[in-house]
């Protein structure tokens, strides 16, 4: 008898023994055909990186499950993983065909946290001038009469001329330390005696450096 091999499987045989007296035994034998090559398992990637709470789904990664002689195969998938939790995981994907061959893959699963922005850092106003006290000094008591003597009026100094003025608004797109720095550059430049001042508005709120020349 002849078996037929083109495919896996168990083939059965039937025997039948015939005696010199003419009687007949009859048996059945089993063979068991095997497939010569082992099922093909191969997956999208090895390596896969997500972050904490991001979908994922191990079963969309297996790009081929087959066998030559049974066609496509389950897969089947193992392994425990949290994509609540940072952490590496390994998932393990097996087929197996009929002719007990298997084949067997895995995918390395990266959870991280994410990465918070850094935080923009508020700019720094200037601290206002502190405005000269107006307190009068105490008058001075006069040791022969007990009477106050009233102080010598100081005569107010008049400012110097202002031979220049530059200015730098913030309304200009310029920032605190830029225009700062701007008039300082250009008073340093200019060879001569020189002032930034900080120009406010009547609402009290910064809007520019100032140069005054000397």
């Amino acid at each position: 008898p002849t078996i037929d091999t083109s495919s896996p499987g168990v083939k059965k045989l039937l025997y039948i023994a015939v005696g010199e007296d003419g009687g007949q035994k009859e048996f059945m034998k089993e063979i068991r055909v095997v497939a010569p090559k082992p099922p093909v398992l191969q997956l999208k990637k090895d390596k896969v990186e997500i972050y904490v709470k991001e979908v994922f789904d191990a079963r969309s990664y297996v790009r081929k499950a087959y066998s030559d002689y049974d066609g496509d195969l389950d897969v089947s998938i193992r392994g425990s993983y949290d994509v609540k939790k940072a952490g590496t995981y390994t998932i393990t994907y097996k087929v197996k065909d009929s002719s007990g061959h298997t084949a067997t893959k895995e995918l390395r699963l990266i959870v991280k946290e994410k990465e918070e922005a850094p935080k923009e850092k508020e700019p720094q106003h200037p601290q206002k001038a502190e405005q000269p006290s107006t307190a009068q000094p105490p008058k001075e008591q006069d040791t022969t009469t007990g009477s106050a003597l009233a102080p010598e009026a100081e005569k107010p100094q008049e400012p110097a001329p202002s031979i220049g003025v530059q200015t730098w608004l913030f309304a200009n797109g310029e920032s605190f330390s830029s225009a700062q720095e701007k008039c300082n550059a250009a008073g340093a430049a200019s060879g001569r005696r020189y002032q930034c001042n900080v120009l406010q508005d009547d609402a009290g709120i910064y809007t520019g450096y100032r140069l005054d020349l000397r």
